[in-house]
């Protein structure tokens, strides 16, 4: 079995936790989805609030901030 790459997913989540508010979007890496929410459940601990719509997979998004980063443009 090959192993699955780890990806970067944007979790939209209105709530707070025990000591307050939780930022609204947050980068989780995780392998799917799925684990990403419960990565982020682990990590900030909500006591209430609501998932705003599936987490989004920004890898690639990411990797693209990255490479832009990196380089300098001419001016």
């Amino acid at each position: 079995m090959q192993a699955q790459a780890m990806r970067v997913y944007q979790i939209a989540f209105s709530g707070r936790d025990a000591q307050g508010v939780i930022p609204m979007f947050t980068r989780i890496r995780a392998v799917t989805g799925k684990r990403a929410v419960r990565a982020f459940i682990e990590r900030y601990q909500p006591v209430c609030g609501w998932f705003l719509g599936d987490p989004e997979d920004i890898t690639d998004k990411v990797q693209k901030e990255a490479e832009g980063t990196g380089s300098n443009p001419q001016t």
